[in-house]
Order: structure tokens, then C-alpha cells, then sequence
């Protein structure tokens, strides 16, 4: 089992300096141990080429392996569906590319017109129709196809108990999953998510239900019902239930943190990186204990 990381995540910094570029984002992460990485392109720039070729070139510099990368999703941006289409295409074209072995989407396009009922049955419809043409040309490529556990967004639910996020209820996830009938589709167990759709009570019964379908991983934390995307043990999920629920559905696969939220500090960098590293390697002496 590797221990991946997101390495989008290291772009920014704290004193406003440019944007690391693909390399130095790479070099950061290989230097601590990550060889394994998630990097996804930004689909919605007419440079999505050029970035790319960057990333490759700056894997195989480096001795790194892009496993896994992300396609955009439109539940807050809602691009024309046409735009959507395009950077779907692109991010598709781009993990294919890089050889990737997975490409996680989300699943929920749908939103029930003004003043009608959420309807499951219809957000199955829509989020296939949108997504199956792209994730067909991903499956010819190569490449796996992995929908991602979502949840309901409270922010976005001015109505009690209104329902927005197709997928945010484990049982959508899987009917979708199983719509496609193909061992090349499966799940990304986001590991924040499906704490905040199910709670921590839930969490190991919706990893034994997800089971086999599981192809990837998004590892991180929370707290509060918040979707934080801190590091494992800086919030309340329980690990070592989680752990061997994971390893009993037979995944095989990568631990890939997935951060999204804040900027450390260059001096804390390189040995926050380093105790990140150590922590997956924590995780996976519970997976594999």
C-alpha cells in the first residue's frame, strides 16, 4: 500500500509570492516520501496542455508516479452544461495521458427545478446522462473511473431536510456505481465526506456496504460536521475502526490525503510534510495490522 497526497495542494503560499510551478510542487512532496501522487489539471483553462506535459515532465524528473487526479465538478461553479462538457473532456484527455490509474468524479449535477421535490430517480438519470460519455472514453483509455462519496452541504439547505446533493445519500452512490455494470467504475471513499453524510456511528457500515466497489481513496479529517480536509487525528474520526473496515472490503489501493483548505508556512513545510508522511505511515500499520 502507498501513501499518496494530493500534490495540487502545495501551489499556493503564505507570502504571496508566484504559484509553485508543477516541479517545485512535486520536489516537495518526493522529497518527503510522497511517490505516489493525485495532481489534477485545471480543465477549465485553455492551458490544460501545457499543464500537462508539465506534470509528466516533472514526475519523471522526479521519480513520481501520477495514480490518481480529479475531474472538475459543477455543484457550485454551474458553468453552461456545454463548458462542463469541454473541461470534462480535457481533465479525461489529461489523466489518460498521464497514465493515471483512476479519475475521481463527482455525481451531482442534478438540481430539481425551482419549487419541485428532490427526486433520486431523477438525479440517477442526469448525473448518467451527463457523466457516462466521458467516463466510457476514460475506460477505453485505460483509466478507472471512481464517483466520489459526496454529502449533503448545510450551508446550502435553507430549507430543513431539503435535499441538494445527488450521491450525498450512500445509496445513490452505489446505484450509480452499479448503473455503469463495469468492474472499471467504482468508488472513492472520501473519507471527511462520508463521515459528514453518515457520522462517525455509520462510517463502518458505509465502508462494508461500499465494499468491493471501492478503487481509491480521499484521506482526511473533520470536526464539528465541517468539512475541514485536515490531516488524520486533527479531528474526531475514529481510525482505528476505520482502518481495518477499509482493509475488509479488499481494497488494495493507495491512502491518498486529500488537502484543501490553508497554507502552511515555508519554515513548517518541510517538516509538517514530513510528519504527514508519518502519519500515513500510522494509518497503514492499522490497515494492515
Amino acid at each position: 500500500m502507498h501513501i499518496s497526497i494530493n500534490a495540487n495542494y502545495f501551489g499556493q503560499r503564505r507570502d504571496g509570492a508566484p504559484m509553485r510551478n508543477a516541479d517545485e510542487r512535486i520536489k516537495l512532496c518526493v522529497d518527503a516520501g510522497f511517490r505516489v501522487l493525485d495532481y489534477s489539471v485545471n480543465a477549465w483553462s485553455d492551458g490544460w496542455e501545457a499543464e500537462t506535459e508539465a506534470i509528466m515532465n516533472a514526475a519523471a524528473k522526479h521519480g513520481a508516479i501520477i495514480e490518481q487526479s480529479h475531474a472538475p465538478y459543477n455543484f457550485y461553479i454551474k458553468a453552461p452544461i456545454e463548458t462542463y462538457h469541454e473541461a470534462l473532456d480535457r481533465s479525461v484527455e489529461a489523466a489518460i495521458k498521464m497514465g493515471a490509474q483512476s479519475l475521481v468524479f463527482h455525481a451531482d449535477e442534478y438540481r430539481p427545478p425551482e419549487g419541485t421535490p428532490y427526486r433520486s430517480e431523477e438525479g440517477l438519470v442526469r448525473a448518467y446522462d451527463v457523466l457516462a460519455p466521458h467516463i466510457e472514453k476514460l475506460v477505453r483509455g485505460g483509466v478507472k473511473a471512481a464517483l466520489e462519496t459526496v454529502f449533503e452541504d448545510r450551508t446550502l439547505k435553507p430549507v430543513e431536510g431539503k435535499r441538494y446533493h445527488f450521491c450525498g445519500d450512500i445509496n445513490e452512490l452505489i446505484a450509480m456505481i452499479d448503473k455503469f455494470n463495469d468492474p472499471m467504475v467504482g468508488c472513492c471513499w472520501d473519507s471527511g465526506h462520508t463521515k459528514l453524510s453518515v457520522g462517525n456511528d455509520g462510517h463502518v457500515d458505509a465502508l462494508r456496504r461500499l465494499g468491493s466497489r471501492i478503487i481509491c481513496t480521499h484521506i482526511h479529517d473533520n470536526y464539528y460536521g465541517k468539512d475541514l480536509h485536515v490531516q488524520p487525528f486533527m479531528g474526531d474520526a475514529n481510525w482505528e475502526e476505520l482502518m481495518p473496515a477499509l482493509k475488509a472490503t479488499g481494497y488494495d489501493g493507495s491512502l491518498t490525503f486529500e488537502l484543501v483548505y490553508g497554507c502552511m508556512h515555508e519554515e513548517l513545510l518541510t517538516a509538517w510534510l514530513d510528519q504527514l508522511y508519518h502519519t500515513g505511515e500510522l494509518l497503514r500499520a492499522m490497515f494492515e495490522a
